[in-house]
């Protein structure tokens, strides 16, 4: 019975994650939506008109009667003598004699279309011609009426048509262009091609989405869940992230932020450990946020704390705290600066920053250099704890070459973002540097994620993550 409420409830925790996965999609390519209805439209709108070709119908009415004196005055015969010939028009058309008959004598290549019809009951025999041409409609109507009792005489007998009424060159089409029909056909099209692509896009997704599935993935120990917070303000200006500060707890952030650190410091205590590797697996996962905020609670807690910017190619720290920041570590390595210039002491007591400085294109060069092993091993006899901020594990060698003079790492995994072989890649990346990850951190997790326990904290949070390089304010 226990299995089957399990198997029940995973079934429902599938559904739930295609239907947010579906949802998500839906969003993302809303504008790709409108793009395929309008094109859609505007096609079958088009090809509507360019293909449009006004028929005419020319028609005349009959009465039908029989030339044989001792048959004619029976009416059931009469009417089976229409019906009869309405019956064998079609066979008398395809058989080519009155299809012939008429192109010959209207010196016309292709005959129109010749349809009959009885009215139920009576005599009254009906024959119809459509033509794009309307003159040639009522010709070809004409002709027919001439020609078809010699050829039908063969078959029903002798006959004679008596015309009742007939429509005369038609001036009106048949058809009407329909755009109206058109342009909804386009758009049920487009529509459809847009739902095809985002149910694609959404089974194609491979990431992840709770806590469970990144344990399963990854195997490690989730030090901590943080939730999606609104546009976060700090003091009358917006801030590009959250900031945790003494006298401002962002809704339920700070308490995420607090508990991580609770984890990370009881961790690294007990391994003996002070220098932590922050970094993630592709660039927008929000590694550089975290890395903030955790040295911030570490530095309230009354622990002296360094962090110290390694993303040498988009040094973020600076944007994060607010700061305008030209020397940093960059310059500190190429031999343009002192430690003492570049270890800035923040209004927060207990925190130092070192910031990444300008942007270069040689960082796994500088990165490689001993002068970094020289600070890091000088820090490590003046501050508790040293958070270093680097680069994307899976794209860049960076983290990779000051993996060795970080203790541990930290991994920072952002919900729904990027996907499960990058994440491993990463992961298998820091490990082979041997260096121990002590857990990760899922990042703008949602209700969902969390489990109701933190409660929901508003969307906006991960759209501050951008493409890598952009704006460091994204990261």
């Amino acid at each position: 019975m226990g299995s089957e409420n399990t198997e029940k409830n995973t079934t429902k925790i599938d559904l739930s994650v295609l239907m947010s996965d579906f949802l998500r999609s839906a969003r993302h390519f809303a504008y790709l939506g409108i793009v395929l209805v309008l094109v859609a439209a505007a096609f079958f709108g088009w090809n509507n008109y360019r293909s449009y070709s006004p028929q005419y119908r020319a028609s005349a009415s009959f009465t039908v009667y029989v030339t044989n004196p001792l048959q004619a005055e029976v009416r059931t015969y009469n009417t089976a003598t229409a019906e009869q010939m309405v019956k064998t028009f079609p066979y008398i058309l395809t058989s080519g004699v009155l299809r012939d008959m008429v192109m010959r004598e209207l010196d016309i290549s292709a005959m129109p279309a010749v349809s009959a019809s009885a009215l139920e009951n009576t005599n009254i025999f009906t024959l119809s011609v459509t033509s794009d041409d309307p003159q040639l409609a009522y010709d070809v109507l004409n002709t027919v009426i001439s020609c078809y009792p010699s050829v039908a005489e063969f078959v029903v007998g002798p006959t004679v048509m008596n015309l009742l009424d007939e429509s005369g060159v038609p001036t009106v089409p048949i058809n009407s262009r329909n755009t109206v029909s058109a342009l909804e056909k386009g758009a049920f099209v487009g529509v459809a091609a847009w739902l095809c692509i985002v149910l694609l896009f959404s089974f194609a997704r491979s990431t992840i989405h709770n806590e469970e599935e990144l344990k399963r993935l990854v195997n490690l120990r989730c030090m901590g869940m943080l939730p999606v917070v609104k546009g976060y303000q700090k003091g009358q200006r917006k801030a590009a992230c959250p900031i945790l500060t003494a006298g401002n707890d962002t809704f339920g952030f700070g308490e995420s932020i607090r508990l991580l650190r609770i984890r990370v410091e009881k961790e690294m205590r007990e391994q003996n450990k002070k220098v932590l590797l922050v970094s993630s697996a592709i660039p927008g996962e929000g590694k550089t946020t975290i890395a903030t905020n955790l040295a911030l609670a570490l530095a309230q807690k009354g622990k002296r704390t360094l962090l110290v910017d390694c993303d040498l190619r988009n040094p973020s720290v600076a944007a994060v705290l607010g700061r305008k920041e030209s020397t940093g570590l960059s310059a500190y390595l190429k031999g343009n600066a002192s430690v003492k210039k570049i270890i800035r002491s923040m209004e927060t007591e207990n925190f130092f920053v070192v910031f990444g400085g300008t942007p270069v294109s040689n960082a796994a060069e500088l990165l490689a250099k001993e002068e970094l092993r020289t600070l890091i091993a000088a820090a490590r006899s003046i501050f508790d704890y040293i958070i270093l901020d680097t680069p994307p594990c899976s794209m860049l060698a960076d983290a990779s070459e000051i993996a060795d003079i970080a203790d541990c790492a930290l991994m920072t995994i952002r919900q729904d973002y990027a996907s499960r072989d990058q994440i491993l890649e990463g992961a298998e990346l820091l490990s082979g540097s041997r260096l121990p990850l002590i857990g990760c951190v899922l990042n703008c997790a949602n209700r969902s994620a969390l489990g109701g326990s933190y409660g929901y904290y508003g969307y906006g949070y991960g759209a501050y993550y951008n493409s890598y390089g952009k704006n460091a304010s994204h990261r």
